[in-house]
């Protein structure tokens, strides 16, 4: 189904007053069926092609003349089998809302189509992630306040608190298999912290050259994921 035909049924079932489930029972059908043909997802079949043209007084002819190719044609009708494939778990209810589960995520979907909500289910690894970071987190609390009793390092001990999350960062590296993943703020910041602090006499001015190593070792992720075929979640979903 073209988007051109997909287009053309909308306006004839305007044009003569039905709504999507008027015209659903009209033809036997579920009211989603109709909605997948107005988003070209899906073509109708001969009978009800021939049921559709009398319905609304045209020739079949009419009904599906379009301008496109035969290659745009057969695009058209293979793009939405793909993405099908793409997305997992797909679920339709009655009224057209729709769920698709995929990769961890639950994007939810009105009959119209739009985005309500992304929900996402949290993985073994992920919530062994939020374990360790809870963990360490209290750890690094706990070493803090004794490496400032003990050796009264309150002013320099407090970059302890960065390790956590660059731990963490590593766990969401290993699990999404993408180093893009890791936290190279945080740990460009512990190191200049800790380097200047510990490092005699302070090293404050020539050490500002490892906040460098961020965005270069973040394009150089971006370049490998390009390769690769490797996309961020957030950045799926929106193309969705």
């Amino acid at each position: 189904m073209t988007i051109e035909i997909a287009d053309r049924l909308i306006k004839l079932r305007k044009k003569y007053g039905y709504s999507q489930e008027e015209l659903a029972d009209k033809l036997g059908l579920s009211r989603q069926a109709v909605s997948k043909w107005e988003r070209a997802e899906a073509s109708p079949d001969t009978d009800n092609l021939i049921c559709l043209a009398k319905l609304y007084g045209v020739s079949l002819d009419e009904l599906l003349n379009t301008d496109d190719s035969v290659e745009k044609i057969v695009e058209e009708q293979v793009k939405p089998q793909q993405e099908e494939k793409k997305e997992g778990i797909h679920i339709v209810d009655d009224e057209g809302n729709e769920v698709h589960i995929k990769d961890h995520h639950i994007y939810l979907k009105d009959k119209d189509g739009n985005k309500v909500e992304k929900k996402k289910v949290l993985s073994k690894l992920e919530k062994v992630n939020i374990i360790i970071s809870s963990v360490l987190g209290g750890v690094a609390l706990i070493t803090y306040i004794l490496l400032g009793c003990l050796l009264h390092m309150w002013w320099n001990a407090w970059v302890v608190f960065f390790v956590p999350e660059i731990i963490a960062s590593i766990v969401r590296c290993i699990q999404h298999k993408n180093a893009n993943k890791f936290n190279m703020a945080f740990t460009a910041c512990f190191v200049f912290f800790f380097v200047c602090m510990v490092a005699p006499g302070g090293l404050w001015h020539p050490m500002w050259v490892v906040f460098l190593a961020i965005p270069v070792y973040h394009s150089i992720c971006g370049s490998i994921n390009k390769v690769l075929g490797k996309k961020d979640e957030d950045e799926e979903y929106e193309k969705e």
